[in-house]
């Protein structure tokens, strides 16, 4: 077993300071566990995990990550059938893509027995999996540096979900979603305004902790509640898209970009107006002093020349024509969004990183959800669902708005002429128009979301329009 070691002398501290050093806790050593085939240390992984200690003096953490390389040298081995050989002939500098990618199945999904059945018993949740991704990328990153072999995953370069700076990252292989089932957890609407209340971070006493990011989880909240968008519209939509508050109307509507209908790219949703403010808030606020002292510079920008909430036009500097062009909202991809820069050099995605003035970053919305949640739990409601996850917002939308058809209060937000097409007298005939602002092609999707919304029937309707 190795030891990184930490020395530290008091007297030449002393000597070269000319006064004594502070008291410093000091990490005499780590042991850094060995992986072992049959009697004999396998070399590339044990010197993996001794470096590792040596810069990260963690018993506990080099204990999983030595679970995890065995894991993946076992599978190598055993289910593979690479041939244990020295030197660069190794199964971990053998491994191919082709390998990685059965052992991502393997461990996510399980594996045929000899009866035809499907073994799950091996089967890794997605806390592990996600671990295990984080140990073989570390580990391939200190072959390639060591031995110049190259990874059997691609590696990416992605935005951090915190600081925003670029990391490297395995590129798809990602943990499979829980398996929660199909109805969800919507939030009754004063759950909402308490899960919204703690994106500001605003405790039950009504103070406020300090978080760089409140104003725009406030607003990423605020929008998932009021228009139910997917979690990649979220990450991607434009300050262009977001209709402008209405003070008058408890609805509104907003083109979205990925409804499923045929023949066609988008369409209009409903959404509830009483979120808007805070959105705009956010727009107007925090996010203006995030544009305004910083430049955004993507890889083959385009630069935006004028823009509603149903088109863009937009000059591409990498054609030699260099021509105008015009682009449907609706048709417009990530990846083509986060191309585009505003004449005042900032991006038009509407959600920014805090440290770069960048687009968030797909998976941070997550993190927005998780820190909201388990603010509220720690510092409003203990009660609050400790499960409720961001494709929950849309499922609360979804029930919401079938509540209120069902209760005539969409119908009085519209004009005269329009009410008989919005009056319902059962919730099955609800569910058609709320199956069109959520995108869906057929009704039994929508059956999914809306298969808890009799627990909310009783509740004043008008709670679901923020009048609470």
């Amino acid at each position: 077993m190795r030891r990184a070691e930490t020395t530290f002398d008091d007297r030449v501290v002393e000597a070269a300071l000319g006064r004594s050093p502070l008291d410093i806790h000091t990490v005499d050593y780590v042991p850094a566990p060995t992986i072992r085939v049959g009697e004999r240390i396998h070399e590339p992984t044990s010197y993996f995990l001794w470096h590792h200690c040596r810069a990260h003096p963690d018993l506990k953490t080099a204990q999983r990550r030595a679970v995890e390389l065995a894991r993946w040298l076992r599978f190598l081995l055993d289910d593979r059938g690479l041939p244990l050989l020295p030197g660069r002939d190794d199964p971990v500098f053998a491994a191919r893509e082709a390998d990685f990618g059965a052992f991502y199945r393997r461990f996510h999904y399980g594996v045929l027995n000899d009866a035809g059945d499907l073994d799950r018993e091996h089967v890794l949740s997605s806390a592990s999996w996600r671990s295990t991704r984080t140990a073989l990328k570390l580990f391939y990153e200190y072959l390639e540096r060591r031995y110049q072999i190259p990874a059997p995953f691609e590696l990416g370069t992605v935005p951090h979900h915190i600081t925003g700076r670029p990391v490297r990252s395995i590129v798809g292989y990602r943990p499979r979603r829980a398996a929660r089932g199909s109805s969800g957890l919507p939030l009754e609407p004063a759950y909402v305004e308490l899960l919204l209340q703690a994106a500001l971070r605003i405790d039950r006493d009504g103070a406020q902790q300090d978080y760089l990011g409140a104003d725009r989880d406030h607003a990423i909240l605020a929008l998932a509640f009021a228009s139910g968008l997917r979690r990649n519209n979220l990450a991607n939509v434009t300050t262009y898209e977001v209709p402008p508050p209405a003070p008058r109307r408890d609805f509104t509507v907003m083109p979205v970009a990925d409804f499923i209908t045929k023949g066609d790219a988008g369409g209009d949703a409903f959404v509830f107006s009483h979120h808007l403010p805070a959105v705009w808030a956010y727009i107007e606020g925090r996010r203006a002093e995030l544009a305004d002292s910083h430049s955004y510079r993507p890889e083959r920008p385009l630069h935006v020349v004028d823009a509603d909430e149903r088109r863009v036009l937009y000059d591409n500097p990498a054609e030699p024509e260099n021509r105008t062009r015009s682009r449907a909202w609706a048709q417009c991809d990530a990846a083509f969004r986060r191309r585009l820069v505003n004449p005042d050099g900032s991006s038009p995605v509407l959600f920014l990183n805090e440290y770069n003035a960048y687009p968030v970053a797909y998976d941070s919305l997550s993190n927005v959800i998780e820190g909201a949640r388990e603010f509220a739990r720690t510092h409003i409601d203990p009660r609050f669902p400790a499960s409720f996850r961001i494709h929950d917002t849309r499922h609360t939308y979804a029930v919401h708005l079938l509540l209120s058809v069902y209760h005539g209060v969409l119908a009085k937000s519209l004009a005269p002429g329009r009410r008989g097409e919005y009056q319902v007298d059962h919730l099955a005939a609800a569910l058609e128009l709320v199956k069109a602002s959520l995108g869906h092609a057929s009704e039994s999707s929508t059956r999914l979301y809306l298969s808890t919304a009799h627990r909310f029937i009783d509740l004043p309707p008008e709670q679901f329009i923020g009048v609470l």
